[in-house]
């Protein structure tokens, strides 16, 4: 039982990567109740990053396996999310749910990051994730939820804009995106002698 709750953190991070291409067919074309369920699909796996990481520490099964799967599931699924959600158009004016810059600028820095790591692994050093980083990832996927949402709701007899609040955190994250970047970035450069790179 113990070696199961140990290799759980690692399952839920294939579990996660295996939900992005259901997420995908779900946002194609999207009826609503498909957005409804593209949405739920997104929670789920967004959930799942946030358990696998608190099991690892728990059961102390952090593993360089884990440092190199758990930020690379969370890059597959944003990525994926953001390409769907800027290919959707407003009804009303027929502008993307998400500013094209904004995902070219995301998907920059995700495309640079990954790089890094390369780098590093050819030196032999894993890099974790800095905690930029997971509130980078942390914004991006509570943004995307929102932005899911799209329609606003009533709380507490408020109505809430899902989108315009997704849109502000999503760029709130592109800033942690940056900071974040820059990190990896002197960590590669500590660790790598001048001729490696």
């Amino acid at each position: 039982m113990t070696s199961l709750l140990k290799n759980l953190p690692n399952w839920l991070t294939y579990l996660r990567i295996a939900l992005v291409p259901l997420f995908v067919v779900l946002m194609s074309n999207p009826t609503r109740w498909m957005l409804g369920a593209a949405t739920v699909v997104f929670v789920v796996a967004s959930v799942t990053d946030i358990i696998d990481g608190r099991l690892a520490r728990h059961y102390g099964s952090v593993s360089n396996l884990g440092k190199l799967l758990d930020p690379l599931a969370d890059k597959i699924l944003v990525m994926a999310a953001l390409v769907m959600l800027v290919a959707q158009r407003s009804d009303v004016d027929g502008t993307p749910w998400i500013p094209p810059w904004l995902v070219v600028l995301l998907l920059a820095r995700e495309i640079w990051v990954t790089g890094l790591r390369a780098i590093a692994a050819s030196q032999g050093v894993v890099m974790a994730a800095q905690n930029a980083g997971k509130w980078k990832s942390f914004l991006q996927m509570f943004a995307i939820g929102l932005i899911l949402l799209h329609t606003p709701g009533e709380w507490f007899e408020y109505t809430v804009d899902y989108h315009f609040w997704g849109i502000n955190l999503l760029i709130i994250s592109a800033a942690f995106s940056i900071w974040s970047a820059v990190d990896y970035t002197m960590i590669v450069w500590k660790n790598t002698p001048p001729e490696s790179l």
